[in-house]
């Protein structure tokens, strides 16, 4: 018990050691892609949501590690215009939603907005690291858990349009992605579009 406490303290301490260079990436990309990348330039990604204006791409074959935890699941790029701006993982554990929402909070301080929905017990924590947010999001009654990254720059360009065209913020990608539930997730992102 003791060797796998220590093991467990001197992973955790190796994390922190190299998670600032990641969130110093932060204010102009997100891991080695910058902030307005056009898509075409990812490699080894796929297209799995989107319309015209709006599209998601994974690569299921990338392993993903945010400040030092490491992140099962996928991991989805969004693009507005062909521009990279934002990044959505699922959270699985309550473990690793409070070690990474410790970690920010150690570094970036409290968030910069705390909201609370009554319907559906969500709780949303906000930073803001220069022209980049993190959301990290709670369902309580769920138990569902989510971090994004947002461009700023170009996502409020994206909300101010939607809520233009819809009245409504961006839709977010629904996870899992497997390839029933991405044949659902454009069909789905089709006729939000074309509301």
């Amino acid at each position: 018990m003791r060797s796998t406490l220590k093991t467990i303290m001197v992973a955790a301490f190796l994390g922190m050691l190299f998670a600032p260079v990641q969130a110093a990436e932060l204010e102009s990309g997100f891991m080695d892609t910058q902030w307005a990348t056009p898509a075409e330039d990812l490699k080894g990604f796929t297209r799995v949501g989107g319309s015209e204006k709006l599209a998601y791409y994974a690569n299921p074959q990338r392993t993903y590690t945010f400040f030092g935890t490491e992140v099962p699941g996928d991991v989805v790029y969004g693009f507005y215009d062909d521009k990279f701006f934002a990044v959505y993982a699922n959270i699985e554990g309550i473990d690793v939603f409070s070690q990474i929402k410790s970690y920010i909070q150690h570094k970036y301080g409290l968030p910069s907005k705390t909201s609370r929905e009554t319907r559906g017990d969500l709780t949303t924590y906000s930073w803001k690291v220069k022209e980049t947010q993190i959301k990290f999001k709670h369902h309580e009654t769920s138990g569902k858990m989510k971090i994004a990254f947002y461009y700023l720059p170009i996502a409020n360009r994206v909300n101010v349009e939607m809520k233009q065209e819809f009245g409504e913020e961006p839709p977010e990608p629904i996870f899992p992605l497997s390839a029933l539930r991405q044949s659902q997730a454009i069909r789905e992102q089709m006729e939000f579009m074309s509301f």
